[in-house]
């Protein structure tokens, strides 16, 4: 434990409930920066590491299932509603072949930031495959949950390489945390051509 951390290390061992139950909260809402930062706290050893695991894989796997079931829900009840024709309009403009497609559309939501929420809604809603939606949701969220808690890591180590002193060490995280968001944004942009170019590609074909 490095000493620079003891009174992070201190709160969460007073407020256990309330730091688990944020983490858990925040996978299920947000997911990257969240890991990310899980990561950098294990590595600090302020988290402890068991128990951070169980809480991120029981919030992935709530994610999974109430994101279907909730656009399940929806499409029953509310099947014109606003919230349903922007997840529609958000998930179509990423990935306009989720009907043709809907395993590696769900997968590929993983990489795209803010779009795999609506990607689990609206696979409830238009009742895509339960089988197929939990299997690419289990090999998307494997690849999704190892990467971003190793990647925070990665920051953290680094960042303690470069300078044990804590406000050092904040900047530097925040800027590598800052840099991966910019990134994530590239990487948006790139799967946008892709799937733009795709569909030239198909409709100059026919």
């Amino acid at each position: 434990m490095y000493s620079i951390f003891h009174p992070l290390s201190l709160f969460v061992t007073t407020h256990g409930a309330v730091t688990y139950g944020a983490l858990f909260v925040g996978v299920l809402w947000e997911g990257e920066i969240t890991l990310i930062m899980a990561g950098i706290l294990t590595h600090l050893h302020v988290l402890f590491l068991p128990t951070t695991i169980f809480i991120i894989i029981l919030a992935a796997v709530t994610k999974t299932l109430l994101g279907y079931q909730l656009g399940r829900y929806l499409g029953r009840k509310f099947p014109h509603s606003p919230l349903l024709k922007y997840f529609e309009r958000k998930v179509f403009y990423f990935l306009p072949r989720f009907r043709e497609q809907p395993f590696w559309s769900i997968v590929i939501s993983k990489c795209i930031y803010g779009v795999n929420n609506a990607t689990l809604v609206f696979a409830g809603y238009v009742k895509a495959d339960f089988k197929t939606y939990c299997v690419a949701e289990f090999v998307s969220s494997v690849v999704w949950l190892g990467g971003m808690f190793g990647l925070g890591l990665f920051f953290s180590t680094t960042a303690l390489n470069i300078s044990h002193n804590f406000k050092n060490f904040a900047f530097l995280v925040l800027l590598f945390i800052a840099g991966f968001m910019v990134l994530l944004k590239v990487i948006n942009l790139i799967i946008e051509l892709i799937e733009e170019w795709g569909i030239d590609v198909a409709e100059s074909r026919k």
